[in-house]
């Protein structure tokens, strides 16, 4: 449950700040900021992805220690 409670919150501060960058951009008229904004949104979505991939398989880990105990 903490691990969804810091995955929002991670979501919630990541898309503020993009959108800050993106709407700096708007208002200076400047296409990379936006592009960087769109970028770095991107780009967290797909860590995200890759975090609660990693986060399914270590979650079967209890099930592992059973099957191979530490000697």
């Amino acid at each position: 449950m903490r691990a969804l409670y810091l995955e929002t919150l991670r979501m919630l501060l990541n898309t503020v700040v993009c959108f800050l960058i993106f709407g700096a951009g708007l208002e200076l008229g400047s296409s990379y900021l936006q592009i960087i904004a769109v970028v770095m949104y991107l780009s967290y979505l797909i860590a995200s992805v890759e975090r609660r991939t990693t986060w399914n398989a270590t979650e079967k880990k209890s099930e592992y220690r059973e099957k191979f105990p530490k000697k």
